[in-house]
């Protein structure tokens, strides 16, 4: 959808980024900043802060950052147009009528998508409820799924055949072609033709938070491989930001989520009173699912399978929860190897007893690492202790790494005292080498040797740091945007980067001479976006801005002028420059 930056100005304008984001974060004002624990990664001392006067955020421990288009993007996982569309309707406006003849296409396409889904869905609801159902339908019954939560969960059965669901959807209007971009086809790897991807599997589709079938999981009925089948990703679905269940899970009153393995333990716990069960798909549970979890979780209880995968994944999931700051407990059974086992072999009661009981993530560490030892073992026992001794000195709070040390003594034998000494002596030889690595990241930061955003920059320093200081001064002031256009034009800028944040400035204000702040976020990736809300965050502007602007101005032209003229250089410029100290 093409916007015309005066409609994006006026979005901006009427809904305050402050506002915005204070429905996701707790904000305390500093001044003319709002600051609060950032929604991106897990902290417990505030440093995400919101500049009301350039309409921005920047989080200064993660880096994240950007204009309330870009924040509604990534907190609520929408695309660029969902987003401005969430904004518009927030503030009353209507989105620009003229839209693009692509962009129309493109999401008259994603409709169809969504439609085809639909009617994908029920087709294989309908399948599984008639006889050319019956043996899925058999396999559920079998499995403890009431014909209820088969309805809850739009369950459904693939026939056996190549076309049943490519004809169904023929009869509906839709191509081949779409079905093949929505993986609902596959297509022959010796001829061109395309068949029906899913056949003789029960079916569970997959929806998004609004509630539209996205995807399908596939679950196969007798021998064969894959036993589970998904669909790829497609315009509408991206496995990694997706998580089974919850669409339905997301309104759990008391706000317990228990993350499981697989979509039937999902159905299962459900079924049983848990309705708070939800599971990755078909991956590995990801750092987006997790920030995805932590919007509608006041706590997660991790139930992943009871074997060796299933305890990499805890760990793995722990750390991304924590991350998220989501309090997280961990659910460890015997005598079944997933939830949907235990609740079927234990019953109900049973589960709940093992909901109440389940562990910390310490105490869940503790138990891995103690697992298979004999404590009377004096190489055992030390082996232990040093290990333990690590996984308790990251406890940040002081009041409960207490309880551990003092649990850890008692397990152990030995005087809390030494316990706590050597957690103590841990701790502070941890401290002194994450210093270091600090210092040095920033050193290496500094001379820009990792910057993917503009790697120019490492090159051009001085230039660079002049571009920024000007893009500030624009950003903030944008009544002098047409004298710096006429004092510098873009092709002045030595780093690429910079040129083309210029540029859009200048775009930006000829098309709205209005706007208070350029709209970066139509144009610019989320890594860009939190680059320039650092700089024009970050710059010392302190004196008078056409000054400042002069200033900006002189030290550029200097800079191209030398790589014109490497007569320019003094030797001891030269030398500078050749030791990367420019």
């Amino acid at each position: 959808m093409a916007l015309d930056s005066r409609f994006l100005a006026e979005l901006k304008a009427r809904n305050n980024i402050a506002d915005i984001i204070s429905t996701a974060v707790q904000l305390k004002r500093n001044g003319t900043r709002h600051v609060g624990l950032c929604p991106f990664h897990g902290e417990k001392t505030p440093s995400f802060t919101v500049f009301e006067d350039t309409a921005s955020f920047y989080c200064f421990g993660c880096g994240a950052g950007g204009d309330v288009i870009t924040f509604t993007m990534r907190y609520n996982n929408l695309d660029y147009i969902e987003a401005v569309r969430y904004l518009a309707e927030r503030s009353g406006m209507a989105l620009p009528e003229e839209e693009g003849r692509n962009a129309a296409y493109q999401r008259k396409k994603r409709e169809r998508l969504y439609e085809m889904h639909k009617l994908a869905a029920r087709f294989f609801y309908k399948t599984l409820m008639s006889p050319q159902g019956k043996e899925g339908l058999d396999y559920l019954l079998g499995r403890g799924i009431t014909k209820e939560s088969i309805v809850r969960y739009g369950l459904g059965f693939a026939p056996d055949s190549f076309n049943a669901l490519k004809d169904h959807l023929r009869e509906q209007g839709y191509s081949p072609d779409e079905m093949l971009a929505g993986s609902l086809l596959a297509r022959s790897e010796r001829s061109s033709s395309s068949y029906d991807k899913f056949r003789n599997r029960v079916m569970f589709p997959i929806f998004d938070l609004r509630g539209n079938v996205v995807a399908f999981s596939g679950r196969l009925l007798g021998d064969g491989k894959p036993k589970y089948l998904n669909s790829n990703e497609t315009e509408i679905y991206t496995k990694g930001n997706c998580v089974f269940g919850l669409h339905l899970a997301k309104n759990e009153p008391e706000g317990t989520l228990i993350l499981c393995e697989g979509n039937l333990d999902v159905v299962s716990l459900s079924q049983a009173g848990f309705t708070g069960a939800v599971a990755p798909l078909g991956t590995a549970f990801t750092k987006e699912q997790a920030r995805i979890l932590a919007k509608y979780a006041k706590n997660i209880v991790v139930a992943f399978d009871n074997d060796s995968a299933g305890l990499k994944a805890t760990d793995k999931a722990i750390k991304y929860l924590e991350e998220q700051g989501i309090p997280v407990r961990v659910l460890q059974m015997s005598g079944a190897k997933d939830p949907d086992e235990f609740i079927k072999t234990y019953g109900r009661e049973r589960f709940a007893m093992l909901m109440k009981s389940s562990k910390t993530p310490i105490e869940f560490q503790l138990e891995k690492l103690r697992a298979g030892l004999d404590l009377a073992d004096t190489a055992m026992k030390v082996e232990y202790q040093r290990k333990a001794v690590e996984t308790v000195a990251a406890v940040e709070s002081a009041v409960e790494r207490d309880v551990y040390i003092t649990k850890l003594a008692k397990e152990l034998g030995v005087s809390v005292e030494s316990v706590r000494m050597d957690v103590e002596r841990y701790r502070k030889r941890k401290a002194s080498t994450t210093q270091r690595q600090v210092i040095k990241a920033k050193e290496q930061e500094l001379k820009g040797t990792y910057d993917r955003v503009n790697p120019e920059r490492a090159g051009n320093i001085r230039a660079a740091r002049s571009e920024e200081m000007l893009i500030a001064l624009l950003a903030k002031h944008p009544n002098l945007w047409q004298e710096a256009e006429r004092r510098l034009p873009p092709d002045q800028f030595r780093t690429s980067f910079n040129r083309r944040v210029y540029q859009f400035i200048l775009e930006e204000y000829r098309a709205s001479p209005d706007a208070q702040t350029p709209v970066f976020a139509k144009a610019f990736d989320e890594k860009e976006m939190a680059r320039i809300s650092y700089f024009v965050n970050t710059a010392m502007l302190n004196g008078d801005p056409m000054e400042q602007m002069a200033e900006c101005v002189a030290i550029i032209k200097d800079e191209q002028a030398k790589r014109i003229d490497p007569g320019a250089f003094s030797p001891e410029e030269l030398m500078q420059k050749l030791k990367g100290e420019n």
